[in-house]
């Protein structure tokens, strides 16, 4: 009995696993036509901003929307990188406002060739660009390293160092006009015995900075503890 079922199966496999391809792709193209709705997310960046201005905090980089079309065509939409530019052209000092309209996305966002086949329903969140915008201010100020962690026992940090130690930061003016010192992101000496020296950005957080140069070297000298060197040494 079972050499007969073995023998079904396998009699013309080509032929079953051919038609059973078509059959996946005929199903595949079925379910991929019907019309669905799907959240999609859309980069935001902004544009055309004065040099001598700057959005204060960190604006939104991202918005959620609805689209209706083809899965199809949601499918290509999602695997699209698309981008909505909002343009700060003209705009001053003070508190800017402008509403994302689906007509914005669809214009705007959704790339041309899709753009027939798919309809932008409802922009979900945010639905509002709300930034503050300042005078742009430059100041050089000094640089200090920030060291994590800690040296093995019997070992201890000598001396922290970094090189330049300043930096031209420009930004938000009010933003700038609050540092005193700026610091690189941190350097972990964690399990370190000797001499390290690491090539490291600053820490500039969320607050729309920009520093020349972009990179520091920080040399950090970790030597034996001096009671246990006087020990070893009399």
């Amino acid at each position: 009995m079972w050499a007969r079922v073995r023998d079904y199966l396998l009699r013309n496999l080509g032929l079953k696993l051919a038609s059973l391809l078509l059959a996946l792709l005929f199903y595949a193209h079925v379910v991929t036509d019907q019309q669905r709705e799907s959240r999609i997310t859309v980069g935001v960046s902004l544009s055309g901003l004065a040099d001598t201005l700057a959005v204060v905090g960190s604006p939104p980089t991202k918005v959620n929307v609805k689209v209706r079309g083809k899965w199809k065509d949601l499918i290509r939409l999602e695997l699209t990188n698309t981008s909505l530019s909002i343009d700060l052209a003209g705009a001053s000092p003070g508190r800017f406002q402008r509403t994302i309209s689906v007509e914005d996305v669809r214009e705007r966002a959704i790339p041309a060739e899709l753009s027939k086949s798919l309809d932008v329903t409802e922009v979900v969140d945010p639905r509002t660009i709300d930034i503050t915008i300042e005078p742009k201010l430059a100041r050089t100020m000094p640089v200090a390293p920030r060291v994590v962690g800690a040296a093995p026992s019997g070992y201890a940090i000598g001396s922290a160092e970094v090189e330049p130690d300043t930096a031209r930061v420009e930004g938000p003016a009010s933003t700038v006009a609050g540092l005193d010192t700026v610091y690189t992101l941190p350097v972990d000496i964690t399990g370190e015995r000797e001499k390290i020296q690491r090539q490291v950005p600053l820490d500039l957080g969320p607050g729309n900075l920009t520093a020349e140069p972009r990179r520091f070297l920080v040399t950090i000298r970790i030597a034996r503890a001096a009671a246990e060197s006087s020990g070893q040494h009399p």
